[in-house]
């Protein structure tokens, strides 16, 4: 799998990250071994951090043919004022998860929205998006109880929290260690792992990142 996006990363001309490749070579954005597979055992997998993210809102890993359609049909810099993408994840609507070369060279990571006529990076890095949205999902689990009770929920969470920990060295795998340590039990009515306070001590492990908006042409306006 990771062989599919390194050519995308050479075509592009955007550095695949670390991050990223290891998580592609050990198979950690799979659902399952087929689709046959994922259906039937769906809820195991999202409890148990398989793929990881899997506690994250509204993102779905895409394998590379995926990520090249998006790139051929859309986030193509023919269409895109000369802008190059590389997709991994996707929206339920579409949207796509994508790294994107900065000016100064650096692989940012943000969604670009289909259906919009700007977007804009949201991480300076793919691992700053990685424990960011891992942190998000801590503080906030409500859209995983339309599946899963309050408990599976926060299950859920400490799974991705601990399986990322691993991919994480230095001061945001301490960060996420000690995030997982704070989660415990709380009331059946509740929608986070843990605090406000305890997130935003989290979060600060990385620099504040803003990124001006750009011009995107939505996608039914390419092909």
């Amino acid at each position: 799998m990771t062989s599919g996006f390194e050519s995308l990363s050479a075509q592009s001309g955007i550095a695949l990250p670390p991050l990223l490749a290891q998580l592609l070579a050990e198979g950690r954005t799979r659902y399952g071994e087929d689709r046959a597979d994922w259906q039937a055992n769906w809820r195991d997998y999202t409890l148990n951090a398989h793929p990881v993210l899997s506690c994250v809102y509204d993102l779905e890993w895409i394998d590379a043919a995926q990520a090249q359609r998006i790139v051929a049909e859309w986030l193509n810099p023919r269409f895109q004022h000369g802008r190059a993408f590389l997709p991994f994840a996707v929206s339920g609507a579409g949207d796509a998860y994508c790294l994107m070369r900065a000016p100064q060279g650096a692989v940012e990571v943000g969604m670009i929205w289909h259906d919009r006529g700007e977007s804009a990076m949201e991480a300076a890095s793919f691992e700053q998006f990685v424990f960011s949205r891992l942190v998000e999902s801590a503080h906030d689990f409500e859209h995983l109880l339309d599946d899963f009770s309050a408990d599976e929920a926060r299950a859920c969470v400490l799974a991705n929290l601990q399986a990322v920990v691993g991919f994480l060295p230095g001061a945001p795998g301490d960060a996420l260690r000690a995030l997982a340590a704070a989660v415990g039990p709380q009331d059946d009515d509740a929608t986070s792992a843990v605090g406000a306070d305890a997130a935003q001590r989290a979060l600060a492990v990385f620099a504040p990142f803003s990124s001006p908006p750009f011009v995107v042409v939505p996608r039914w306006e390419c092909g």
